[in-house]
């Protein structure tokens, strides 16, 4: 059994740290934002500061979920303390930042691993299967909309939906961004204009939905692919148009435990050598990069700022 810490808010990974014991995992001591939330695991310590929760003895890894800034400074603290580290993105807020942690885990001989549970939902499961298989050809053009119940967050660029958005268009691009246009109001709703080299990607998030939606939508020289909930619908050159229902679709910002044992599994894989330490790391480059360069293209009256 490996044994870690939990640090972050009540609601982390979408429903506390109970969902993280699993797959050869044990949460043996906590230091959690708020004390109203899910209980803790049976047996874990509930301590104070990140400083207190990291020297606790037996500790092998940390799962942390704090905001950008907060979750960067415990990363590195972690690392320095010879844990890997399991951890909920966006975890930093620029590529300095990003070189610093990927320094920190290498100088350690760690891992640090970002969960992105909705790549496990199978209706986006489904969708990356069939680009995969080349279905929709040469990818010329990406689309994604989340909605979501409730306010808009005040800041979108640190929030958990917008890292889901742009990691799954450079998981359906299938090539490095080149530049991002953007569109931000506090509050409001957000707007984007990814820059592909060959192909665009367009952006909207925005609260005050009735209820919680995502849609994706990918276009080639074979035709079109869209995911809208749990709903696949293929337009394909030489098929007649289908639709095909699935189940468990990648809500925005959802963490269903079933997903997170797969990741958590996969972060053991890496931990055990038999995946390429920083592999799951992915497209959190780039991720970083567009979130980054996002806020200053909208500063800059939304114009496009090169990556």
């Amino acid at each position: 059994m490996i044994k870690g810490a939990f640090l972050g808010g009540a609601a982390a990974f979408g429903a506390g740290p109970g969902p993280l014991a699993g797959a050869g995992f044990e949460i043996i001591a906590a230091s959690r934002a708020g004390r109203n939330g899910p209980p803790l695991p049976r047996g874990a310590r509930e301590l104070g500061s990140a400083e207190e929760l990291f020297a606790e003895p037996g500790l092998q890894f940390a799962a942390i979920s704090l905001p950008p800034a907060e979750s960067f400074k415990a990363i590195l603290l972690a690392l320095q303390r010879g844990l890997h580290v399991f951890c909920e993105p966006p975890f930093c807020l620029t590529s300095t930042e990003f070189g610093e942690v990927r320094e920190a885990a290498e100088t350690a001989g760690r891992t640090v691993f970002p969960a992105q549970p909705w790549e496990r939902a199978p209706a986006y499961a489904a969708l990356e299967k069939a680009v995969n298989r080349g279905l929709a050809g040469e990818i010329n053009f990406v689309f994604a909309q989340a909605l979501l119940p409730g306010p808009s967050p005040e800041d979108w660029l640190a929030a958990p939906q917008a890292w889901q958005v742009f990691s799954t268009l450079l998981g359906l691009a299938r090539r490095p961004p080149a530049a991002v246009e953007a569109r931000l109001s506090p509050g409001g709703p957000a707007a984007f204009h990814v820059h592909f080299g060959g192909a665009d990607a367009f952006v909207h998030l925005s609260g005050g939905a009735f209820a919680p939606r995502l849609k994706t939508a990918v276009s080639g020289d074979k035709g079109r692919l869209e995911l809208d909930n749990n709903l696949l619908r293929l337009d394909l050159s030489g098929s007649e148009p289908e639709t095909v229902e699935l189940s468990a679709w990648p809500e925005p910002g959802s963490a269903r435990p079933e997903w997170l044992a797969a990741e958590l599994a996969d972060f053991g894989r890496e931990l055990a050598g038999e995946k390429p330490r920083g592999s799951g790391l992915r497209n959190a480059r780039y991720c970083v990069k567009l979130l980054k360069n996002a806020r200053y293209s909208a500063g800059m009256k939304s114009a496009a700022i090169p990556l």
